[in-house]
């Protein structure tokens, strides 16, 4: 059986410890928070799963790799800022991190899909991208990390776009970058969808979550996937494999 840590007991968190007391072959540890007093109880698992606010994370993904402990990290908000930081430490610890701004099966598919889509129209230049994103009313960071994962592929793939404008004006962005409408009402668990218009059509690609439960099940799968795993860091792509 493989003990699991469960850190940050919010909306995410709480869904992750229901799906975990349906495998027979996990034990789920929930942690409100670190602290001294339960740091021995950290140690007692073999893989973490990281859901905190982004103001915690950096520490709380140190302090597991710190212990020795594979960790699986969902938190978004922190990674534009500190994810090589993080990628460094993990390295000098020899350590096993894994981290996604997203663990949906069908996200990750229309990451893929974004990237490929990038690359194609950077040979139409009279197609203008934008991306708009939708969450429920407590979602703390602007654009949401999996806009940012879309977002990087996107002016990676394409080398008309080097930035984003958030909610700024669609129709007259600013020369290079990319205009992100993000929204933020009742308890929407997540809607994204990266469009292409010219004068005369449009392409869009769009993804709804329905129920938080799609991503505790993507981070569950991804926690049982790096048991196992040298050390090293990965992403859901070393998982899905698309």
């Amino acid at each position: 059986m493989a003990t699991i840590g469960i850190i940050g007991m919010g909306k995410m968190g709480n869904t992750i410890a229901r799906v975990l007391e349906s495998h027979p072959h996990h034990e789920g540890i929930q942690f409100q928070r670190l602290n001294p007093s339960n740091q021995s109880q950290l140690q007692s698992c073999d893989v973490a799963i990281e859901f905190t606010v982004p103001e915690a994370a950096p520490g709380v993904i140190k302090q597991c790799l710190d212990l020795g402990i594979p960790l699986v990290s969902g938190t978004t908000g922190w990674h534009e800022s500190h994810l090589e930081e993080i990628r460094t430490h993990n390295r000098q610890l020899n350590g096993t991190f894994l981290y996604a701004t997203n663990f949906s099966i069908g996200m990750n598919v229309v990451f893929a899909l974004n990237k490929r889509l990038a690359a194609v129209m950077a040979k139409f230049p009279e197609f203008k991208p934008s991306i708009r994103e939708v969450h429920h009313i407590h979602k703390k960071d602007s654009p949401s990390g999996t806009a940012y994962t879309l977002l990087e592929e996107l002016i990676l793939h394409h080398p008309s776009y080097t930035n984003f404008e958030l909610n700024g004006n669609a129709d007259q962005p600013t020369a290079g970058s990319i205009p992100v409408e993000a929204i933020r009402e009742g308890d929407v668990k997540g809607i994204h969808e990266v469009m292409w218009k010219s004068e005369k059509e449009s392409i869009s690609i769009r993804h709804d979550a329905f129920d938080r439960k799609i991503f505790a099940e993507g981070a569950v799968m991804a926690a049982t996937w790096l048991l196992d795993k040298p050390a090293g860091e990965y992403t859901m792509k070393d998982i899905i494999r698309l």
